[in-house]
Formats: C-alpha cells, structure tokens, sequence
C-alpha cells in the first residue's frame, strides 16, 4: 500500500527521476515511465526493506525503460512490416545527432551515459545506482561511447 512516506520520497526523487528516464526512452514517454516504476515500487513488499531508496528508484526506472524498449522494439518492427512508424522523439536542449547516437545504444549504455555526463556522476556512484560492478560501468561507458562515435561519423 502506497502511504504519506511514499509521496513524500516521490517528491524528493521525482524530478531527478524523469530526466534520467528521459534520456533513456524520450521526453513524451519519461513521465510515464517514471510513474509506472515508481507504483510497482511503491505496491511491492520488498519495498519497506529497501536501504537506499533513490539506487532501489532509478534501478527500477532502468528495468521499466528496458521493458518498454523491448515492447518498443516489437512494435516497430511490426508496424515497420505495415508502414507505420512514425519516428523518434527529440530531446529538448540537445542535438538530434547526439539523440540519435543515444538511441542507438543499449538502455543499460544509454543510462551510463546520461549519468556520467549529465548528471556528473562517477562510475562508482552509477555503480552503486544500478547495482552493477565499476568494471561494469566502465565497460558500458567505453562501448556507449564508441557506438555513439561510430553513429556521429556516420
């Protein structure tokens, strides 16, 4: 059950929350995917046990971007074999290549990405954020960073 605690966490995170989200799926489904996370958060039971409660929120914003990527992937493609799909979304205050060069990358990549150059956070902070090894991140950066090399030269 959701109680006053839980807004109130909610407010404290929210914010920080949607831009991470936004970098990962796009400023149209961000909200929504912050919202989503946040109440299956908040339903669960392991919720009331949980330590470090903004690491516990933004790994679970990561695993519902990674959901609604897959769904996303799925949808394309089938409407991709009809003619429908319609395009990306942009970013606002960045450039559409770079955009474009993030699509490109894993949500995991993506999320390693925002956070260190946007959030100016250290690979041990995004490790403990994601509960991912430091090695982890540096690898996902290295290989977020040359994906998104290799699709600006393009």
């Amino acid at each position: 059950m959701i109680d006053a605690a839980d807004g109130e966490v909610y407010e404290k995170y929210a914010d920080e929350l949607v831009r991470f989200a936004t970098m990962l799926a796009g400023p149209s489904d961000a909200e929504d995917l912050v919202a989503g996370a946040v109440v299956r958060v908040f339903s669960s039971p392991a919720w009331r046990g949980v330590s470090n409660q903004r690491a516990y929120l933004y790994r679970s914003v990561l695993s519902e971007a990674a959901s609604v990527a897959r769904s996303a992937r799925r949808r394309v493609g089938r409407e991709q074999r009809v003619g429908l799909w319609a395009g990306a979304d942009s970013v606002p205050g960045l450039h559409p290549e770079v955009v474009a060069a993030a699509r490109s990358l894993s949500v995991r990549q993506r999320a390693v990405v925002f956070m260190t150059f946007w959030m100016d956070a250290s690979s041990d902070e995004i490790a403990n954020v994601l509960s991912l090894s430091v090695r982890t991140v540096q690898r996902e950066l290295e290989a977020g960073l040359r994906r998104m090399e290799r699709h600006l030269d393009d």
